[in-house]
């Protein structure tokens, strides 16, 4: 089987940036603690830039070991209380951009 990579892309609705944060971080400690076959992978990262109009992006880079844990991860309780969340308390000024991605160059580590 094949390993998963996506890419997220977050756009934050004007104020509410540092609450979706706070959602996200919670996020990846669950999955760190609680999905091992994404942290066999150790991809899990969360990243934010600030572009040239001052609205945040988050990016979040995932590794999934196969389709299983990667479908898995769209189950879980805490996916599914985020994935409510951000609704109901307007987080997002624009949709969730999901891409799924496959490397073709470059390297992972330089360990």
């Amino acid at each position: 089987m094949s390993e998963i990579h996506v890419v997220a892309i977050l756009t934050p609705a004007a104020g509410k940036g540092d609450r979706l944060k706070e959602l996200l971080t919670t996020l990846a400690t669950e999955v760190k603690s609680k999905e091992p076959d994404v942290k066999l992978k150790s991809k899990y990262e969360m990243f934010e830039q600030v572009n040239g109009e001052g609205v945040n992006v988050i990016f979040i880079q995932e590794c999934y070991k196969d389709q299983v844990t990667f479908d898995a991860h769209f189950k879980t309780p805490w996916f599914g209380d985020m994935e409510r969340t951000i609704p109901e308390e307007n987080l997002l000024a624009a949709p969730l951009d999901l891409k799924t991605v496959k490397p073709f160059a470059g390297f992972a580590s330089r360990l």
